[in-house]
């Protein structure tokens, strides 16, 4: 297999994974297999039971987020502090076509639990991770926002069945997925920023039993990044 941009830059398999998946070790370049024990695989790595493959990736290989004029799914995620959920959301992202991801602070796409559970997504999918104070952080997401909004972007937040809220929200099939869309993603405890709500108060959700006030913001992606892909589908068919 050639090697692409993000490709690893070496490949630490032991024996035993070798023998039963041969077929699978032949896509990789083989020039990038190392041998090793299942010792010095479990020392090399945090996996408490590894799989008997670990891949090094240079960080220099991760993909850069440049908009791209042709670019019309952008994911936002607003301070997700979950590990899990995090690495979930980029592999839901990857699986539904999303172009880049913004991150307003939060748990980091490189810490070694959410590239787990992103399964190596996170090295094919372009994001921009703003830090600083909260402040900055709000002002840096509320300028990019603002910029995709000027170039035709519909920006949507999603809300949970919160009644009292000013503007109702949509349920998420009654929404155009085929124009470009943002979809911001907030904190699992907090929601959306409200200075961003306000900003940008389209309104999606997914409407649920009253008796759960809300739901794990890796679950609610699934639906509604997906959704994009269906309304494609059909439009295509």
């Amino acid at each position: 297999m050639l090697k692409s941009g993000n490709s690893p830059s070496k490949i630490l398999v032991t024996e035993k994974w070798l023998k039963k998946n041969q077929n699978l070790s032949k896509k990789f370049d083989q020039s990038l297999i190392t041998l090793v024990s299942e010792e010095v695989l479990a020392s090399a790595i945090s996996t408490i039971n590894p799989d008997g493959i670990a891949a090094l990736v240079e960080i220099s290989s991760i993909p850069n987020y440049q908009f791209n004029r042709k670019d019309d799914f952008v994911l936002v995620l607003d301070r997700i502090q979950d590990p899990g959920n995090m690495g979930n959301l980029f592999r839901t992202a990857l699986a539904a076509g999303v172009n880049a991801i913004f991150l307003a602070g939060g748990a980091h796409p490189l810490g070694q639990k959410v590239l787990r559970a992103s399964s190596g997504a996170v090295f094919h999918l372009p994001f921009l991770r703003f830090d600083g104070t909260e402040e900055e952080i709000l002002n840096s997401l509320f300028k990019s926002l603002s910029e995709l909004s000027n170039v035709g972007f519909k920006i949507f937040s999603t809300s949970s069945n919160n009644k009292s809220s000013e503007k109702p929200s949509k349920p998420y099939w009654e929404i155009d997925w085929s124009k470009r869309t943002a979809l911001i993603l907030g904190n699992e405890g907090q929601g959306i920023h409200k200075k961003i709500q306000e900003a940008f108060n389209e309104k999606i959700t997914i409407p649920h039993s009253e008796l759960v006030e809300s739901l794990n913001v890796a679950c609610v992606a699934v639906p509604l990044l997906l959704e994009r892909k269906r309304v494609a589908y059909i439009s295509n068919k």
